[in-house]
């Protein structure tokens, strides 16, 4: 078993919302099927030699590389910064303990603040991803963070151990 004493920051949170944006497959394959019709909008222009469809065409590639970056680079801060102001126990300090069964998170509560415990047996967590950066913890419809850099370098290899002999867990480059 170990334990420790740990605090998620808003590149924590912003992590995540890059890494649900990577294993989003749907926005994949919608992107993918605007570049097939900006495509053929390119080949009808040229076939048809129609100046107009040239520019439509054009016009559609800026829109495309406009809400692609909006959707990879702006959207992901604005969510995080209205989840980070939905709640400001966010970013309080936490301890974790892990052992062979499951792991316990607890908020180390400030002043007026309720203390909450949370215990999450491992056989009811859906799945638990590695990234080269943190574990993502999926519980029902909330997800546990737990960054690398806040485990105990004399405790890591314990906790990598732990965590990846479960049937749920994945490690995702």
């Amino acid at each position: 078993m170990t334990e420790f004493v740990y605090s998620l920051t808003f590149d924590d949170y912003l992590g995540f919302e890059k890494f649900k944006l990577k294993r989003n497959k749907t926005s994949f394959f919608s992107y993918i099927m605007c570049l097939f019709f900006i495509a053929m909008g390119v080949y009808d222009a040229v076939i048809y030699k129609n100046i107009y469809l040239v520019f439509i065409a054009g016009i559609m590639v800026l829109f495309g590389v406009a809400t692609s970056f909006y959707s990879l680079k702006i959207a992901p801060k604005k969510r995080v910064k209205n989840l980070l102001s939905l709640d400001s126990t966010y970013l309080c300090q936490n301890r974790a303990v892990i052992d062979e069964k499951a792991i316990e998170i607890s908020n180390i509560p400030k002043e007026n603040q309720a203390g909450i415990v949370a215990v999450y047996p491992y056989s009811v967590m859906s799945v638990i991803y590695e990234t080269a950066d943190c574990y993502y913890f999926f519980i029902a419809t909330e997800v546990k963070i737990l960054p690398k850099r806040v485990i105990p370098p004399e405790f890591s290899d314990y906790v990598k151990k732990i965590i990846s002999k479960n049937k749920n867990y994945l490690f995702i480059k």
